[in-house]
Formats: structure tokens, C-alpha cells, sequence
């Protein structure tokens, strides 16, 4: 439940961050963006910048999917749990991805792109700009973007926050076959060090950490982290390297901004927001008020909406986020009009991502169950008792339609 909590704050980070980026986009990128507010330049390259550390964020959901994935077999050896785990896991990710895509392609179509653009010369941000809606949609190739393009290609020009589709989906399979090859030896630390040298330099090193995480969890070895000195190392840890950016030479980051190694190329944006994400997680974990806090109903409930919310807040964005923006701008000026933008769009946002979730996110993770099942059983009995009541269903509207 406290992780559930953690993934969905860790969504509306995503919101704000892409919100940056549209709107104030020295925020995000720092020197040579263009400044709207004169206070920008104190948050770029400083901890202030947690609340919109979109990339910290999608590190939390990389380390919180190799941890999630494989606890339930760490804590009962159990094959059964990643096999089942797998057979969904295309279903799971795909399903509610091509929905938004061919949902993304139908406002195309409507000419939003339009809107986008002229926001994007008002704004500045070269981000909108280049990846909002910049190309004429077609639905043959949304429909194979929705589908395949995501998972082979790693990225969505019709959702571009669909580009860690790939990364979660072959990440995952890492973890599962690393659970199942090395999870019962007592030598599988080894293995996860090797994980970690053969994953090094990319997104799927979170996973790693995410897996190792969960095996020391169901061991009761984090038990003895359980001291506040443990935890507030921890939480200052995850806050100092989940802000790190290298665009910003003179600020505190400037210790951790030099280069170690020479002749060895390092993705060190990579290597410390998996750090930071690791550390934050950790800290949840062992510390008894921040799991307290984050089971509570109202902050754990985020955690259904998780991926609804990342799916839909850039459609949101592109539509009725730049309209409003373009129709108050004239009258408010700048940052007036983001302000007003920013309120006018949270109901908005809530309401289609409790219907995504309701519509689309909800019932595609009941049909990969099913898909687990038959996988699972050897026998199509839950495929068929889903068709039969779809049936019932049809027969009992129609019923109700002709007595009317």
C-alpha cells in the first residue's frame, strides 16, 4: 500500500514536470532556455526541483517495478508468481497504450496540432515544440505504434511519455528471469552484480536495484535500517541525487558533475537518479512514519490511477491545456495565464483519468488475468466464462430494448 502511494505521487511529479517544461521551460532545461520568472534560475540545479524531476520519477517507477515483480516470489520461492506475472505483462502494458495512442491520433485528426504549436512560439519551450504532435497522423501506423512500435522502438510521437513502454516491458523480463535462474542460490548476489555491470548505462539498471531490493526486504535484512540516523541519511541521499542534473555547472552538483573515469563514457543521470530512486524507496520501506503516511486511504489511492494518470496528462495538455492557455493569454498575460491554465486543467485531468482508469486501465488488467489464467491452467475456462457473460450482457440489453 506505502508503495502504491509512492507511485502515485511519483505521477504527479510527471504532470508537473511535463507542465514545466511547456511553460516555464528554464525550469527543466536551465542556460539557454528561455526564463519566464525571475526566481527560475534559483530552482534549476538545487533540491527545490523534486517536485517536478520527471526523470527522477520514471526511475521510481523502474525501481518500484523490479521490486513489485519479484517479491512475491522472494517471499514464497514460488514459480508460479513470475510465470503468471509474465504471461500478462504484454496485455497489461499494451492494452491501455494503444488505447490512448488511437485516442491521441482521433485529436490529431481534429487539428490540435495547430494549437500546440502556436502555444509552443508563445512558451518557448523547445520540448513542445519537438514533441507535441509535430507529424500528420495516421491510424494504421497509431494502431502498429500502439501495439509493436512502442515496444520495438522505445518511443510514441502520439504519447511520448509511451517511450518507457519498452524499457518497462524487456525490464521486466530481466528481473523475471533473473528470479527464476538465481533466485534460489545462495550465490544469487553475485548474479545481481553481475546484473548490475551487464545493465550499467541504461534504464534497466533501476530494475536490478528494484529486484535486489525486494530479495533484501523478504529476508528481514532491512531490519536492522530501521534507525532514524538510517532513515534521514537515506531520504537526504535519494532528494540530492534525484535533483541531479548536469546542466546547471555551478550549482551543488558540481562535486558529483565531475568526471571519474576517463576514456569511459558514463550516463551518470542515469546512475544517480537510480540511486536517488533506490534510496527513496528503501527509506519508505524501513521507516514505520513515512509507511504510515503514504498506506493512508486518500494518498494510497493514487496508486490505481498510476498509470491512467501518466497515460492521459499529455492529451489533456495538448488540448484543452493550450487552449485555455491561448485564450487567456491576450487578456491575463504570462504568468497569469499559466497560472489559470494550471487550475482550469486539474479537474480536467482528474475526470479523464478516473474514466481511463474506470474504462480502459481497469477492465485491461481483469482481461490479461484471464490471459494469466489460461497460461497458467492449460484450459481457456476464464476466456470463455468472460465471452459467456459479455454474451448475457448483450442478450439482457437486448431484451430490455425490444419490451421498450
Amino acid at each position: 500500500m506505502a508503495l502504491e502511494g509512492i507511485r502515485g505521487l511519483a505521477a504527479i511529479v510527471v504532470v508537473l514536470h511535463h507542465f514545466a517544461f511547456a511553460f516555464f521551460p528554464f525550469l527543466i532545461l536551465g542556460s539557454g532556455a528561455v526564463q519566464h520568472m525571475r526566481f527560475e534560475d534559483n530552482i534549476h540545479g538545487t533540491p527545490l526541483a523534486l517536485l517536478f524531476s520527471g526523470s527522477l520519477a520514471v526511475a521510481i517507477f523502474f525501481v518500484l517495478s523490479g521490486f513489485v515483480l519479484t517479491i512475491g516470489f522472494f517471499q514464497t520461492k514460488n514459480e508460479s508468481i513470475i510465470k503468471k506475472l509474465a504471461a500478462k505483462r504484454y496485455l497489461r502494458l499494451m492494452l491501455p497504450a494503444l488505447a490512448i495512442t488511437i485516442g491521441c491520433c482521433i485529436l490529431m485528426k481534429l487539428g490540435f496540432p495547430q494549437y500546440v504549436a502556436k502555444a509552443a512560439n508563445i512558451t518557448g519551450s523547445s520540448w513542445l515544440l519537438g514533441q507535441g504532435w509535430n507529424f500528420t497522423p495516421h491510424f494504421l501506423d497509431a494502431l502498429y505504434s500502439g501495439t509493436v512500435g512502442i515496444f520495438l522502438e522505445g518511443k510514441s510521437g502520439y504519447d511520448n511519455v509511451l517511450w518507457t513502454m519498452a524499457t518497462e516491458f524487456i525490464g521486466s523480463f530481466i528481473v523475471f528471469a533473473f528470479a527464476l535462474l538465481f533466485g534460489r542460490s545462495k550465490y544469487r548476489w553475485i548474479s545481481y552484480l553481475m546484473a548490475m555491470i551487464i545493465t550499467f548505462n541504461t534504464w534497466y539498471l533501476p530494475f536490478i536495484f528494484g529486484m535486489a531490493l525486494a530479495d533484501l526486504y523478504a529476508s528481514g535484512r532491512l531490519e536492522t535500517f530501521k534507525k532514524k540516523r538510517w532513515i534521514v541519511t537515506a531520504l537526504v541521499g535519494a532528494i540530492f541525487f534525484g535533483t541531479y542534473t548536469w546542466s546547471a555547472p555551478a550549482s551543488i552538483y558540481i562535486i558529483i558533475n565531475t568526471r571519474f573515469f576517463t576514456g569511459i563514457t558514463i550516463n551518470y543521470l542515469v546512475l544517480y537518479l537510480t540511486i536517488g530512486a533506490t534510496l527513496l524507496i528503501f527509506s519508505v520501506l524501513v521507516s514505520k512514519r513515512l509507511t504510515s503516511w503514504l498506506e493512508k486511504p486518500k494518498v494510497s489511492a493514487l496508486g490505481k490511477y498510476t498509470f491512467s494518470l501518466y497515460l492521459v496528462h499529455l492529451p489533456v495538455l495538448y488540448t484543452t491545456g493550450v487552449l485555455t492557455f491561448l485564450v487567456l493569454y491576450p487578456r491575463l498575460g504570462y504568468n497569469m495565464t499559466v497560472l489559470f491554465t494550471f487550475l482550469v486543467n486539474i479537474p480536467i485531468t482528474v475526470l479523464v483519468t478516473v474514466l481511463f482508469e474506470r474504462y480502459i486501465d481497469a477492465p485491461a488488467v481483469k482481461f490479461s488475468d484471464i490471459v494469466a489464467r489460461f497460461f497458467e491452467n492449460g484450459e481457456p475456462i476464464g476466456a470463455r466464462l468472460y465471452a459467456l457473460r459479455i454474451i448475457i450482457n448483450i442478450r439482457k440489453r437486448l431484451r430490455i430494448l425490444i419490451r421498450k
